[in-house]
């Protein structure tokens, strides 16, 4: 993660620390993530996804739902990937990784991308150049990448075709859901 770090990022303690009690954000209670997952599902183009990456996938709330031949979950957080992998399948795996070390990831490149939560100043600082390139290493030719971020809170623009992008209610916020072709 050399050349991410910003004093105004959250630290690995820190979100380790959050992990420390089991869904500390209140996904599995919460309608609006119920909801927030199935917008994603139904906005995800058609098709047959061979390899899928969930990045930022905490407990793997979104993670399990997705489809895919392969789908691999990744998160910073040791606490949540383990709990994680308490799903894992055939199918579907976690692993412990850093955005900024997915490229090094086994069976790169990936046909859908996921991204949810995890593009603010406070978890990636001044490095969405950076991510680019790292989302663009991961993903396919003519693959997916789906976006899911607090609007207010979120700057980044991939350079590939949108296909679709929607905005809706989420807790006290509003999701800004993107589809991307690359």
């Amino acid at each position: 993660m050399e050349g991410a770090e910003n004093q105004d990022m959250q630290s690995f303690e820190d979100l380790e620390h959050w992990y420390h009690q089991a869904d500390p954000w209140g996904y599995e209670s919460n309608p609006d993530d119920h909801k927030r997952v199935e917008m994603l599902l139904s906005e995800l183009p058609s098709g047959r996804y061979r390899r899928v990456l969930d990045i930022g996938c905490g407990e793997g709330f979104v993670t399990r739902k997705l489809p895919g031949e392969e789908v691999v979950g990744i998160d910073v957080s040791r606490s949540a990937v383990d709990r994680a992998r308490q799903h894992e399948s055939h199918r579907l795996k976690f692993m412990q990784c850093s955005l900024f070390d997915a490229a090094t990831l086994p069976g790169v490149p990936f046909d859908l991308v996921i991204i949810t939560g995890v593009l603010y100043d406070q978890y990636i600082g001044r490095s969405l150049p950076m991510i680019y390139r790292i989302v663009d290493d991961l993903l396919a030719d003519d693959g997916i990448l789906v976006s899911i971020h607090i609007d207010t809170w979120y700057r980044a623009r991939f350079p590939y075709l949108m296909l679709k992008e929607c905005f809706y209610p989420y807790r006290e916020y509003v999701h800004r859901l993107e589809v991307y072709g690359k």
